[in-house]
């Protein structure tokens, strides 16, 4: 009986770890296979590289994984129940970290956003043009997820396609809506019905337009170039001729205001509220050094 088992020993040890899901063992065999010096070298490498893909992966995981498979070509691999073709993992593994890349972009700017949105719409090509109807390995093996690359690739579009609106909506409300509802479109198509509500709401307000109620000037866009103002709008005034096609009127509880009259507004409550701050932490200062006063006398008093 041999107390020391040889790197080929190890090998074969670490494909038993697999069929158990036992990964962390596996992968522990499977260093121990090639410090021994096995003669499946090269799958052994590529056992450690599926074993890494475990989780939440960074992109830098995807990228060295995806090299080492690249070198191997069209070698197949048995990892527990499944036959795994390495060129077509290496594709699956660049497409991840090119998700990743984007997805980790920076969305402060109109310019950053419409970077974000490209690099999103690249990484989708990937999953479709490279792996299309085919369901993704890593999460098919790890957590019996049936995604396929097309699923995949809509998904990423919806969301380049709401970054692209959000670069122009400052600029352009009306194209902002037009991505809005192609972003609809695709999540719609992978039945992501959380997302309806939100990006149909976006559709109407940035493809809404007003005439501001104060100036008269027309906007489109709500949120952005006008906003809805609470107040009292009389029967009589409802009914009146506007000097806009556009309505100014919301209901008879709101009115239409352009974003330069809403913020001029706003700027001098601000102002007025700030008048009145100071001069009621100044009374307040004044009755506190009179209290502060009488107090003292008392205490004298009493001495």
């Amino acid at each position: 009986m041999a107390f020391f088992k040889s790197g080929d020993d190890k090998f074969e040890q670490g494909n038993e770890f697999i069929k158990r899901k036992e990964y962390d063992k596996a992968r522990a065999a499977f260093n121990k296979a090639l410090s021994k010096g096995t003669k499946e070298s090269e799958v052994a490498r590529i056992m450690i590289a599926l074993l890494d893909l475990r989780g939440n992966n960074t992109a830098a995981v995807y990228g060295s994984a995806a090299d080492l498979l690249g070198n191997s070509g069209e070698l197949e691999v048995e990892f527990g129940l499944f036959t795994i073709k390495c060129s077509k993992l290496a594709a699956e593994c660049k497409a991840c970290a090119a998700e990743i890349n984007a997805l980790n972009m920076q969305m402060n700017s109109a310019e950053a956003l419409k970077a974000r949105a490209e690099a999103l719409f690249a990484a989708a090509m990937m999953f479709q043009s490279q792996i299309g109807p085919n369901t993704l390995i890593i999460p098919e093996v790890y957590d019996s997820a049936k995604t396929t690359g097309i699923q995949k690739a809509s998904a990423l579009m919806a969301e380049g396609n709401e970054n692209m609106a959000e670069s122009v909506a400052l600029e352009d409300p009306k194209r902002a809506a037009e991505y809005f509802q192609t972003a609809l479109n695709y999540r719609r198509q992978i039945g992501d019905t959380s997302a309806e509500a939100r990006i149909d709401q976006k559709i109407r307000q940035y493809s809404k337009a007003a005439a501001c109620w104060i100036c008269g000037r027309e906007a489109t866009g709500e949120t952005i170039h006008f906003v809805s103002m609470p107040t009292d709008v009389t029967p009589l005034q409802m009914k009146s001729k506007q000097s806009s096609p556009l309505p100014s009127i919301g209901n008879s509880a709101s009115i239409y205001v352009c974003k330069a009259c809403y913020v001029a507004i706003s700027k001098r409550a601000d102002s007025i509220a700030l008048q009145y701050h100071n001069a009621a932490m100044a009374e307040m200062r004044n009755m506190e050094a009179r209290l502060n006063q009488k107090i003292n006398s008392v205490n004298s008093r009493i001495r």
